[in-house]
């Protein structure tokens, strides 16, 4: 145990004198000092080969740092390209913004006018339908009335039929035999007397106009043209409302028909009823009786 001691101690004797006295004696000794060299040699590099070292690791990182810069300038320059990019997308992504809110003030405004003409819609839907429930209240109507037309053409035709009975009592009053007859006479009179020329116009009513629901019946006036003027008579023994009514349709299917224009309308007959004037005053057709009302002449 002593002698453990004791070779513990010279060994931290040994070690501090080395400590001290080595970078002397190295000074002094050159063989101890290529020794000592040799010795660390393998675990350490020479100074030169350190230098190198050292020299070419700067150079590594020198060119590391370059080699940085440069692709710190390239990422620099793709930023910034990218930030410009960005700044143009966020001015366009703004300008989208104002007019997709544009586009939405006009989508809601229009939706609105759609909202307000749908209103209207429904109103004038509901107006629509008020207008064909009238309507079909008048084409009822109407059809009633043109019952009540077809009635009356058929009893039109019925006065027809006794007015040609009594055709043959105006003639004996008369002295003429019959319509005819009369119509020369007259004819010959204002073409003799007044210089006028007078016409017997007939054709056939193919559609019914005037014989409603009647077709094919011929339609017979009298025409007196004086000085560009177109007058348009009738010749009967008696006349009845119906008669004036029949007429005026004559003379309203002439003017279609053929395309003049009526100045003028006469009926003439020694018997007219009181309700007849009324239709003819009403119409404008001039009358001629043997009654005290009786108006002037030609």
């Amino acid at each position: 145990m002593q002698r453990a001691k004791k070779s513990i101690r010279s060994k931290v004797a040994l070690k501090e004198m080395l400590i001290r006295d080595l970078p002397e004696l190295l000074k002094e000794d050159p063989l101890l000092k290529d020794y000592v060299a040799s010795l660390f040699k393998e675990n350490f590099a020479d100074k030169r080969t350190t230098e190198e070292e050292i020299k070419a690791l700067l150079e590594e990182i020198k060119n590391l740092r370059i080699e940085s810069e440069k692709r710190w300038e390239e990422h620099s320059q793709i930023l910034k390209e990218h930030s410009k990019r960005f700044e143009e997308h966020s001015k366009r992504f703004e300008e989208q913004s104002q007019i997709l809110k544009e586009h939405s003030k006009r989508l809601e405004e229009q939706s609105q006018i759609l909202k307000e003409h749908s209103k209207r819609l429904e109103e004038h839907s509901q107006i629509l339908k008020e207008h064909s429930k009238r309507l079909e209240e008048h084409s009822q109507k109407l059809e009633e009335l043109s019952q009540g037309n077809k009635i009356l053409m058929e009893e039109i035709l019925a006065l027809r039929k006794r007015q040609d009975v009594q055709i043959g009592a105006l003639g004996a009053r008369w002295g003429i035999k019959s319509e005819k007859t009369f119509r020369n006479a007259v004819k010959g009179l204002l073409e003799e007397t007044f210089g006028v020329k007078v016409e017997h116009y007939e054709t056939t009513d193919l559609e019914g106009e005037v014989f409603e629901g009647f077709p094919g019946k011929t339609v017979e006036i009298d025409l007196i043209i004086r000085d560009g003027e177109l007058i348009v008579a009738e010749i009967k023994s008696s006349v009845s409302p119906a008669d004036v009514l029949l007429f005026e349709r004559k003379v309203k299917f002439f003017e279609k028909k053929e395309g003049r224009r009526v100045t003028r309308k006469i009926i003439i007959s020694p018997m007219i009823d009181r309700e007849a004037k009324n239709f003819c005053k009403s119409l404008g057709i001039t009358f001629y009786t043997d009654v005290p009302d009786r108006e002037a002449g030609l």
